[in-house]
């Protein structure tokens, strides 16, 4: 298992167990701010419901499928990010992230995912990133395009929300771009 340090007490390490509480915790504090955007956070009520997600990432991660990190801060689980289907074959994957509420504004996503970009491209050797954010929700915008992904297109209604049907940015970087233009942070 990887651990990617980020900066002085900010690491990405893989979840896992005996982390649920933590991981319900960050849940429940940011519930407000998680829940428009993701209808998951329904399913995660119990401390049970929490192991059972750790498992489920460890499960994908053994079988190459899928990498899920938690994002630690002085060593409080600060978020979590992760590749999502990965596609070896087609040597692409989709990226997906989510912030505790109180920890937003200090740039610690645009560091995991800037960290999660390099070793997709580099240490796993893939040629394609997307990134896939409601139209309407600013702030997971924001973070693809401060970073340099290229906005592809929308596909409309791809999501149902607690609000209706939302439509999806897609959001593509490629290996060739991002050696080009990587930004630094």
């Amino acid at each position: 298992m990887f651990s990617l340090p980020l900066k002085e007490s900010v690491v990405l390490k893989p979840l896992r167990s005996g982390q649920a509480r933590e991981l319900l915790e960050l849940i429940e504090d940011s519930r407000h701010t998680l829940r428009p955007w993701m209808p998951w956070t329904e399913q995660i009520r119990s401390i049970s419901d929490a192991e059972e997600f750790i498992a489920s990432s460890i499960r994908l991660y053994a079988d190459n499928d899928a990498i899920t990190a938690a994002l630690w801060e002085h060593d409080r689980l600060a978020g979590v990010i992760g590749f999502h289907e990965i596609n070896w074959r087609s040597r692409s994957v989709q990226i997906g992230y989510w912030l505790g509420s109180s920890f937003e504004g200090r740039g610690l996503m645009s560091l995991a995912v800037r960290a999660f970009v390099d070793y997709a491209f580099i240490e796993m050797d893939l040629n394609r990133i997307e990134i896939r954010c409601a139209t309407s929700n600013r702030r997971s915008r924001a973070l693809p395009e401060r970073l340099g992904f290229l906005l592809e297109g929308v596909l409309r209604q791809a999501e149902k929300l607690e609000t209706g049907y939302v439509d999806h940015a897609v959001y593509g970087l490629l290996a060739e771009e991002w050696s080009i233009k990587r930004p630094l942070l």
